[in-house]
């Protein structure tokens, strides 16, 4: 098609045409008004034609319209006579086109827009400090491969910036995000970022001045070279809420002690692909929350002995590809939790009695990542040289220490002993303990001062897709009928923010929820997504200290089925139940449901779990 006439939707008018796509057609341009029939319409997508202008009045009347798809035109001017849009667009694409200015008129009247996708427009070099003013609810902006040189903007409620791949972005700005406050992801990846500057150095500013908000930073694929704490261009002082930090392939041969002091919240570091060959002793003790480090592809030679030794909730840790020769079993005895997962592949690691200790870990505590490419090297012992590291069998290799193993026996087998008595007896030793602590500092129920009027959400429901209609026809119903002061509810993926990546909004939600309610079933705790959820609604109970989780068991689950998350969840003394086809157990079950739902209590573990 290489037009659309003015009359062409007159037979639809008043019908419910929810979804309208005209994309890979030869459109040229636009008539006014041309789909002011369309007035059920949630989505058009006009992708992959010709439009070089776009007005306002094109959309003049469409009452429903949310998605706008303008991707890969040839649009030049947007509302270019300064009109008022007069449709509530919640998301526009205009990706791909020939865009050169933004004005503060451009967008006048979207004020329910949440997501624009502005990238590939390659000869948008300028945005006045006034183009998204007008976007009262914006939270996602993406300006990915473009051309901007000159950057400061005025968006109070944005909370994703995408700026990819922009070579000029920071040739004459110095501190553009300083009125981005609410700014909580920063994409700045391939903007050819350098480490210091004298203007800032002398100014004794940071770039990241203003974003006290911001989660996720990303500055992976930048010249940085290396960071040093008087570089004020790179200072990571203002980001104290930062969680998220991606440093990969910028080079990095050298990192401060005191480069990232200020990033005490930090759960996630890659700097994979750069020129380390040293970290630091103290430079990761600062990372209490730490979980994920990523060290992939550098030139590390040595881990020292305290370098770990903060980091007990590590989970991920990525060392292949580097030249580590030697690991010492103290290093790695202050890693976190058990099951942490380890990568040593691809590194030079002498395979001889002095690592032995590692086969054992790794049957245990660690989890090691890519086994069939953790070779040893030429200098181990000869029968391991060029062969993986699990044929190395220390019994057969290594001389045992008679004296030593004998005491370990006694010790175990004494610690066995002592393990059997206190099994026998747990109950009344927990009883006795239990009766102890209350004698000694009492118990008092904590409950949480805000209730679901404080919250942006009152319920939050996660259910696996399967178990849908159990929901539905169930649960809902029920609660809607005793909790008719819950109007503001998550029910399943379908009510999550849109254009949104999926974890975050996931995040979101369950942080901003007053209570979220979790369906187990069989076929849910094999679900990955799944169990990813779960984990995000676990983390906000251990972050907040509030027990606004209710795990619902819909059906019996085997032991052996249940996984690692729900078996954390449960012996932590989380508040469950178990759905029964019994009618009194029902009535009991709601009873139980519903109280746990009017009621936040904070957590107390001075109440041994059962």
């Amino acid at each position: 098609m290489s037009e659309i006439p003015t009359d062409f939707f007159d037979p639809l008018q008043g019908h419910f045409l929810s979804v309208l796509d005209f994309s890979s057609n030869y459109i040229r341009a636009l008539r006014p008004f041309v789909f002011s029939n369309l007035t059920r319409t949630r989505l058009l997508d006009l992708s992959n034609n010709r439009i070089e202008k776009i007005e306002p009045e094109f959309f003049e009347n469409m009452q429903d319209i949310r998605v706008l798809k303008l991707i890969a035109n040839n649009i030049k001017h947007i509302n270019p006579n300064n009109s008022s849009w007069k449709i509530g667009l919640t998301e526009l694409d205009l990706s791909g086109n020939c865009l050169t200015k933004i004005s503060q008129f451009t967008f006048l009247g979207l004020q329910n827009l949440t997501f624009l996708d502005m990238q590939s427009n390659i000869d948008l070099t300028i945005l006045e400090r006034t183009s998204f003013m007008g976007l009262k609810q914006i939270e996602t902006i993406d300006l990915s491969q473009c051309n901007i040189a000159n950057f400061d903007l005025v968006t109070p409620s944005l909370k994703s910036l995408f700026l990819i791949d922009n070579p000029t972005l920071f040739h004459m700005t110095f501190y553009p995000f300083e009125s981005l406050q609410s700014l909580v992801h920063l994409n700045l990846r391939k903007t050819r970022l350098e480490t210091v500057r004298l203007s800032l150095l002398v100014a004794n500013i940071s770039l990241f001045d203003g974003l006290v908000s911001l989660t996720t930073l990303d500055l992976s694929e930048n010249s940085i070279g290396s960071i040093y704490v008087w570089a004020g261009y790179l200072s990571f002082k203002p980001l104290s809420a930062l969680q998220k930090l991606s440093l990969e392939d910028c080079q990095i041969s050298f990192l401060n002690p005191l480069a990232f002091e200020a990033l005490t919240f930090l759960r996630v570091l890659k700097l994979r692909g750069n020129k380390i060959k040293q970290l630091p002793i103290d430079i990761l003790n600062i990372f209490g929350q730490m979980t994920y480090i990523d060290l992939h592809n550098n030139r590390l030679t040595y881990l020292d002995i305290n370098l770990f030794l903060n980091n007990s909730r590590l989970t991920t840790l990525l060392l292949s590809e580097n030249k580590l020769t030697r690991l010492n079993q103290s290093t790695f005895k202050l890693i976190g939790p058990s099951h942490t997962s380890v990568d040593l592949s691809r590194n030079p690691l002498e395979c001889n009695c002095e690592l032995s200790w590692l086969l054992t870990w790794i049957s245990g505590p660690f989890v090691l990542i890519n086994k069939k490419k953790t070779i040893c090297s030429p200098a181990s012992l000869e029968p391991l040289r060029e062969k993986p590291l699990f044929d190395f069998d220390s019994k057969t290799l290594c001389s045992y220490n008679i004296a030593l193993y004998t005491l370990t026996s006694l010790a175990i087998m004494f610690f066995v002993v002592i393990v059997l008595l206190i099994f026998h007896y747990r109950w009344q030793l927990r009883y006795k303990l239990f009766l102890l602590k209350l004698a000694a500092v009492g118990y008092n129920e904590m409950r949480d001062a805000r209730d679901h009027n404080d919250y942006e959400f009152d319920m939050n429901v996660i259910f696996y897709d399967d178990d849908e209609e159990w929901a539905r026809e169930r649960l809902l119903p029920t609660l809607e009928e005793r909790l008719p002061q819950f109007e503001r509810n998550v029910f399943g993926d379908e009510d999550l923010v849109p254009g949104m990546h999926y974890l975050d909004a996931i995040d979101y939600v369950v942080s901003r929820s007053y209570k979220t309610v979790i369906l187990l079933s069989r076929a849910a705790v094999r679900d990955r997504w799944f169990m990813l959820k779960l984990r995000t609604a676990m983390d906000h109970v251990s972050d907040t200290q509030t027990e606004f989780v209710v795990a619902v068991f819909i059906e019996d689950i085997p032991d052996d089925e249940i996984p690692f998350l729900a078996r954390l969840y449960l012996s932590d003394g989380r508040p469950y139940l178990y759905w029964t086809e019994d009618v009194r157990g029902q009535e009991y079950f709601f009873d139980e449901l519903t109280k746990y739902l009017t009621i936040n209590l904070r957590t107390n573990d001075l109440i041994p779990n059962e």
